[in-house]
């Protein structure tokens, strides 16, 4: 039987997360963090990106650090509690994807990194 947190068949698949900060400070505090919270496997950091977006009826622009949680499905609703709890802005980015299909091997390994 599946689980609201698992795919259809039951089986824990991979899930890819996306949020953005400020700074890079903000980015690896936020994504060690994350690391020892035991919810995900890996958390990639990328470059400053630039995100144009409306907030409170006006157009912004502004530099952000985007991260990459990526993450067994058992964790999606514990992660995004956490993501909610300890992000830098009151409504942060939370962007989840599913991946399309993900190396065996490597899904074994984030199975066995995350508690």
């Amino acid at each position: 039987m599946s689980t609201p947190d698992n795919n259809e068949s039951g089986a824990e698949e991979l899930l890819l997360g996306f949020t953005t900060v400020e700074t890079r400070d903000e980015a690896e505090k936020l994504g060690r963090e994350a690391m020892d919270s035991g919810l995900a496997a890996c958390i990639q950091i990328d470059a400053p990106v630039t995100s144009y977006f409306l907030w409170e009826g006006k157009r912004h622009e502004a530099v952000e650090h985007r991260l990459l949680f990526k993450f067994v499905s058992g964790h999606r609703r514990a992660l995004e509690a956490w993501i909610q709890r300890h992000h830098p802005y009151d409504t942060p980015e939370w962007i989840v994807v599913a991946a399309d299909h993900t190396a065996e091997k490597y899904l074994q390994w984030a199975r066995e990194v995350t508690k």
